[in-house]
C-alpha cells in the first residue's frame, strides 16, 4: 500500500503591513485613510473610540488578481497585532468602468485585552484586490502592524537567493543611505523572510567610496570599477554574482533612489512561488516620484518600434481605484524592465549573454527586449527616484539614447532602414527647429560613432568620450544671469498656453524651416518656451531669441536664431543619411557579427580591465 506523502505545512507571510516612516514616505495616503481620532506615535497607530481606518491603499492591499495569476495563490489570511476592541471589514474589490465596486468578505469584532495576534482567514477569494477596515469600539485602542499570509507546503517554495547590484559614481551620500537602511531595517528585522537571502554588490565607478561603507555586514561588498557607466558597472555587478555562482536571481537598482525595503521582501517572496511559465520573466519595479511621493512616473513600458510607451505612468495613487487599476492586465509586445529596479533570474543573466557596453541610457532596454517579451509587476515595488522632466540632459537624451538606440535597431531589426531614416530626420529637425544646434550635432556625433562600426564601442574611451560630447550641449543657467533680458513669469506662462495653429499656418512654418528662410523683418526679438521634453517649435517660430525655461522658473538656456548653423547641420545631416542608406545591410550585419563578443565575459573582463588588476 502507498504511503501518503506528508506535507509541512506552514503560515506564510506575503506582504507586511506598513506605516509611513518620514526617511521614507511621509504620505499617509499611501498607506492608510483615517476617519476621526488616529494618532500615528512611530509604528503604532492609537485610535480614539469610534475612529476609523481604512487600508485600501498602494501599500496595504492586496494585489489578489496577480498573485493569483502569478502564484496560483489558493487561500488567503490577514494577521493583524491589536490591543483593544476592534470592529474589522474585510472587502473585495473590482475595478469598472473608473469606479471601485466593494463587497464585504468578512467581517468580526475582536478584543485584546493586550497586544495580541489577531489571525483571520478568508472563506472565499473574490476580486482584483483585497483591502480592510479597522473600526476602534474602544478608547485608547492600538493598531501595531501585521501582514497578509497563506497556508502552504513549505515544498512548494522555490529556493530563492538574490545578489543586490548597486552601481554609483561618486554619490556617497546616496550609497551610505541606502546601505544603512538595508543593514538597519532589512536585514536586522527579524519579520523579513527574505532578509536572509540577499547579499549586496556596490559596484563604485569613482572609486571614491570609502572601504568603510561595506565593513558593517560581510553580506555588502564594494567592487572598485573603471568608469564604464551604468551599462559597465551594473554587468560588473553582474558578472561578480555569476562568478560566485550562489544567487538565484539578480537585482539591479540605482544608487540616487529612494526604496522602501518592504520592496525586497515582497520581491523575494513572489519569487518564492511563481509558477513555473512566470520564472523566466524579469521583475520590473515602479518608479515614484521623488517630488510628488504619491504619484507614480513610471511602471510597465515597452519599445513599440521605435518609440517608447508607457503603460501607468503619472498616475495618483492616493487614490484607491488607480490602486486597483494600477494591476489591470494590459497588453503590450516588448515590454522592458528599467534598471532603477529590476530583478533578473539567472537562467537569462549568464557570461554568455552580458550588456552591451552603452555607457548609459538604453542598456536596460536593449537588454530586456532582447531577452523577454514580457515583465512582472506588483503593487509596492517601487522606489522613489527623481523623475526625468526634472533632470533633462541634451548629452543623455541627444548623443547617449539616441546613439545606442541606433544600435539596438540594427542589433533587432525593429524598424528597418527607411523607418530610422525618418526617425533620425524627424529628431534633428526639432532640434534645429528650436535653434538648437549643439543638440543636432550631439545626434549627429552619435550617429557618426556608430556608422564607424562595432570597434567604436569595443575601443572607446569612455571619459574622454563623455568629456568630449558634454562640452558642447548647449547648458542652462539660473535665469538670475540672464541680465541683459526682461525675464517675467506671466511672459513666460503666456508663451506655454497652446493657442492653437490652423493647418495652412503650420505648413507655411514648416516650408520655412520653422522661420529659417524668411527674411530678417519678420522676426520679433524675444520669446520663452519650455526647457527639454515639453519644448515646442511654435515659440520659437519668427523670434530671434527664446529663452527656454525649466518648469519651475529657475534655469533655462538661450537659443538664437543663426541660419548659418542650420544649413551647415542640414548639410551634415544628409552626408550621414546617404551613408545609412547606402550602407545600412553592411553597418548591420557588422553589429550582428560583433554583437557575440560584445556580449560575452571575454569582452567584458578586457574592457573593464579584471585581468590587469590582478
Amino acid at each position: 500500500m502507498a504511503q501518503k506523502k506528508e506535507t509541512s505545512m506552514i503560515n506564510y507571510h506575503l506582504q507586511n503591513l506598513l506605516l509611513p516612516v518620514p526617511s521614507v514616505c511621509a504620505e499617509k495616503s499611501m498607506y492608510y485613510r483615517k476617519f476621526g481620532d488616529v494618532l500615528q506615535d512611530g509604528q503604532v497607530l492609537r485610535f480614539g473610540k469610534h475612529a476609523v481606518c481604512t487600508f485600501s491603499t498602494y501599500f496595504n492591499s492586496f494585489s489578489l488578481n496577480k498573485w493569483q495569476a502569478y502564484t496560483g495563490l489558493d487561500n488567503l489570511g490577514l494577521s493583524l497585532c491589536l490591543a483593544g476592541t476592534f470592529s474589522i471589514e474585510i472587502y473585495a474589490a473590482e475595478w469598472y468602468r473608473g469606479r471601485i465596486q466593494k463587497h464585504c468578505l468578512l467581517s468580526e469584532t475582536v478584543t485584546c485585552d493586550e497586544k495580541t495576534e489577531v489571525e483571520l482567514q478568508l472563506s472565499e477569494l473574490a476580486g482584483e484586490n483585497i483591502c480592510f477596515t479597522l473600526c476602534a469600539l474602544t478608547e485608547g485602542a492600538e493598531f501595531y502592524g501585521g501582514s497578509y499570509t497563506t497556508e502552504i507546503d513549505a515544498a512548494r517554495l522555490h529556493p530563492v537567493e538574490i545578489d543586490l547590484v548597486m552601481c554609483t559614481f561618486r554619490r556617497e551620500r546616496f550609497v551610505e543611505r541606502n546601505v544603512r537602511l538595508i543593514e538597519q531595517e532589512f536585514f536586522q528585522n527579524p519579520r523579513y523572510n527574505g532578509a536572509a537571502h540577499f547579499h549586496v554588490k556596490i559596484v563604485d565607478n569613482g572609486r571614491t567610496l570609502p572601504a568603510s561603507v561595506t565593513q558593517g555586514d560581510d553580506r555588502i561588498r564594494l567592487y572598485p570599477n573603471k568608469n564604464v557607466g551604468g551599462s559597465g558597472g551594473f554587468t560588473r555587478g553582474m558578472m561578480e554574482s555569476l562568478y560566485e555562482g550562489r544567487a538565484t536571481h539578480i537585482l539591479f537598482m540605482d544608487d540616487d533612489v529612494t526604496v522602501q525595503v518592504e520592496a525586497f521582501e515582497r520581491t523575494y517572496n513572489l519569487l518564492t512561488l511563481l509558477k513555473k511559465e512566470y520564472q523566466n520573466r524579469f521583475l520590473a519595479g515602479a518608479m515614484l516620484r521623488l517630488d510628488q511621493p504619491n504619484r507614480q512616473h513610471a511602471s510597465r513600458e515597452c519599445m513599440l518600434g521605435k518609440d517608447i510607451l508607457g503603460l501607468k505612468t503619472e498616475t495618483n495613487l492616493s487614490l484607491y481605484r488607480n490602486v486597483v487599476f494600477n494591476e489591470k492586465y494590459e497588453s503590450a509586445p516588448k515590454e522592458y524592465a528599467s534598471w532603477w529596479y529590476c530583478c533578473i533570474p539567472k537562467s537569462i543573466a549568464r557570461l554568455d549573454n552580458l550588456p552591451l557596453p552603452f555607457f548609459v541610457r538604453f542598456d536596460d532596454i536593449e537588454y530586456s527586449t532582447r531577452n523577454i517579451d514580457r515583465v512582472l509587476a506588483l503593487n509596492g515595488i517601487a522606489v522613489w527616484h527623481a523623475p526625468f522632466d526634472r533632470k533633462y540632459s541634451v548629452l543623455m537624451e541627444h548623443y547617449f539614447m539616441f546613439r545606442n538606440q541606433m544600435v539596438s535597431i540594427l542589433l533587432h531589426d525593429s524598424v528597418g532602414r527607411m523607418g530610422f531614416l525618418k526617425y533620425f530626420l524627424r529628431h534633428f529637425a526639432r532640434e534645429v527647429l528650436r535653434y538648437d544646434y549643439a543638440s543636432a550635432g550631439l545626434l549627429m556625433d552619435g550617429v557618426e560613432m556608430v556608422l564607424e562600426g562595432p570597434d567604436a564601442f569595443i575601443h572607446c574611451d569612455t571619459g574622454k568620450d563623455l568629456k568630449e560630447h558634454a562640452a558642447k550641449q548647449t547648458k542652462s543657467k539660473p535665469l538670475s544671469e540672464y541680465t541683459s533680458m526682461v525675464i517675467r513669469y506671466q511672459d513666460f506662462q503666456a508663451a506655454l498656453q497652446d493657442v492653437g495653429e490652423s493647418m495652412p499656418a503650420k505648413i507655411f512654418r514648416f516650408l520655412t524651416f520653422n522661420g529659417h528662410l524668411l527674411p530678417d523683418c519678420c522676426f520679433r526679438p524675444q520669446n520663452y518656451a519650455a526647457y527639454g521634453y515639453e519644448a515646442n517649435s511654435k515659440h520659437f517660430y519668427r523670434y530671434r531669441k527664446v529663452l527656454a525655461c525649466d518648469p519651475n522658473f529657475e534655469e533655462g538656456a538661450l537659443f538664437e536664431l543663426d541660419r548659418t548653423k542650420c544649413f551647415r547641420a542640414l548639410l551634415r545631416w544628409g552626408k550621414d543619411a546617404l551613408r545609412i542608406a547606402f550602407g545600412w545591410k553592411r553597418l548591420q550585419k557588422s553589429y550582428r557579427d560583433a554583437f557575440p563578443y560584445m556580449t560575452s565575459d571575454a569582452f567584458w573582463r578586457k574592457y573593464l580591465e579584471l585581468d590587469e588588476e590582478g
